[in-house]
């Protein structure tokens, strides 16, 4: 494009200048016919982004309600809901288990969402999605020596979901979600047994059954609501990950990394629009972890006997709440005989370990949205980063067997003490006549940097919002191993559960020429 020139500056100022006197006359006949408060304030924003174009005006501010009439909106504020809260909950569990030369990984995990979208005009409306995945995979042994140990792992990865609206309040939508919740992921073992790639065959199975099949799928959770969905996705890709556990004398220093590559579509089943989008994210935490059982033997004696003591008593709480768990889950007439808790108490040490833990987790997902005949409607770029400080205490047992065998088993609680989310959502769309040419030459070459740099320089709508986190995490494992293999018999299996709340702290979109501003309906 070319630089104008010094005279046509002028010739410009001085057109502009004719346009404000003419704006003056109309405003003054519009004050003397009584409507000066209702269309002036309207037309003088509509003006000012005629000038704004023009270079005259930096900032045009979008006229205030009057007479109880909603302001104009700003065509630079995203027109997309903003989602202003959230709550979710996850349960997922982990087996491994060994082969020859290789393990064999499998995983699922099933999570609940709450989450609160407000629109441009200001109006919240509530959802409650709900999703599983499943991956299935390899992973190689527990390798190293010295202080470092560890192994990788690599798979396929599966994800289906639906979206739930329509609520009439937050009252309903989370009366929903808590009953939704309690009947997918409200009993571990129920979960397990559907989810898991190796006996979730045999639970399908017997959904099927004649007469029972559908009593099966109601006691597994595995079942549908009453409440027809709004949107439903399907997702697939790789997914890979690595581990690995350094021991500095007493000090632990854990650390763990996983990522996923998937693509998918999401249809709104309310308008037949459908997204087609790719997401990269991944999340890498690292801890640091103190062995309270060796500080207690270094302990004078009197001190390490009360310790141990405390320990025993510990003991006795983790059995008691192993048989709570198990009576909820067999029935009441569950008991661990004394004689069991004394065969336990035998072969079983309680060590436990307390320390921090840090984890990020990151992700950006590009979007093409179509409506139901086919027409390009938006591109959208989501960034989601994430940042968590966790309070973690953990209690390993540790039995051995008469003949040579080892159980170790570990009980972990985290809780956030410190957590920032921020959530990016980027948009073109295609009904905006400086949107639809990058839109048509991103479809053709797919070069996302170009897209980029025409955000940067002021297409589209961009909005940021930045959330506070509470919540905490709770984790079983359980690892066995016979004296006479060098690898393990029964492998490992991990349950994980986790609560979180994101409460927003700050809302803003982007206003070519100006900068970042506040989002005042993103609340």
């Amino acid at each position: 494009m070319k630089r104008r020139s010094d005279v046509d500056r002028g010739e410009g100022a001085v057109g502009y200048l004719a346009v404000l006197l003419l704006i003056a006359a109309v405003l003054a006949t519009l004050v003397l016919a009584g409507l000066g408060g209702r269309v002036g304030a309207s037309l003088e924003y509509a003006i000012c982004r005629v000038l704004q174009a023009g270079g005259l005006v930096g900032h045009c501010e979008p006229p205030k309600p009057s007479d109880g009439r909603k302001a104009v909106p700003d065509p630079d504020a995203p027109q997309r809901p903003c989602l202003a809260h959230s709550e979710s909950t996850y349960l997922e569990e982990t087996l491994t288990i060994p082969t020859k030369r290789v393990d064999v990984r499998s995983n699922s995990r099933g999570t609940l969402q709450l989450n609160k979208r407000v629109g441009p005009d200001g109006k919240p409306q509530w959802e409650v999605v709900d999703f599983t995945w499943g991956e299935g995979g390899v992973a190689t042994p527990e390798t190293g020596a010295g202080p470092v140990k560890g192994g990788v792992w690599g798979g396929a990865t599966v994800t289906n979901g639906k979206v739930y609206g329509g609520f009439r309040d937050e009252r309903e939508a989370r009366k929903f979600f808590e009953d939704l919740k309690e009947h997918r992921i409200g009993s571990d073992v129920k979960f397990t047994l559907r989810t898991n790639p190796i006996s979730g065959g045999f639970v399908w199975l017997g959904t099927k059954l004649p007469w029972v099949g559908d009593d099966v799928d109601r006691y597994m959770g595995g079942s549908e609501p009453d409440r027809k969905p709004v949107g439903e996705y399907m997702e697939g890709g790789l997914t890979g990950g690595a581990k690995a556990d350094i021991e500095l004398g007493r000090l632990k220093i854990p650390l763990k990394g996983r990522g996923w590559l998937v693509s998918g579509s999401q249809t709104d089943l309310r308008n037949g629009e459908k997204t087609t989008y790719y997401t990269q994210r991944g999340e890498f935490e690292a801890g640091i972890q103190i062995d309270v059982g060796d500080v207690i033997q270094k302990l004078p004696a009197p001190v390490r006997k009360r310790a141990q003591q405390g320990l025993e008593d510990g003991l006795d709480a983790v059995m008691d709440v192993i048989e709570a768990r198990l009576r909820s889950e067999l029935g009441n007439g569950f008991v661990m005989l004394p004689e069991q808790r004394s065969q336990i108490r035998a072969q079983v040490r309680l060590n436990p370990s307390g320390g921090l833990n840090y984890k990020h987790r990151g992700g950006t997902t590009w979007g093409v949205t179509h409506d139901k005949d086919g027409k390009v409607v938006r591109v959208t770029q989501v960034k989601n980063g994430q940042d968590i400080v966790y309070f973690r205490a953990d209690g390993k047992l540790r039995s051995t067997g008469g003949s040579g065998g080892k159980a170790d088993g570990t009980a972990g609680k985290q809780w956030i003490i410190y957590a920032q989310r921020t959530l990016t959502e980027k948009a073109l769309d295609h009904s905006r006549t400086e949107d639809r040419p990058v839109i048509d030459r991103y479809l053709r070459d797919g070069d996302t940097d170009a897209v980029e740099r025409a955000w940067d320089d002021g297409a589209g709508t961009m909005g940021t919002v930045t959330y506070d986190n509470t919540g905490d995490t709770g984790k079983l494992e359980g690892k066995g191993a016979s004296g006479k293999k060098p690898k393990s018999w029964l492998g490992i299996f991990e349950v994980g559960r986790e609560n979180e709340k994101h409460t927003m702290q700050s809302a803003r979109y982007f206003k070519p020429g100006v900068g970042w501003v506040p989002w005042p309906s993103c609340r």
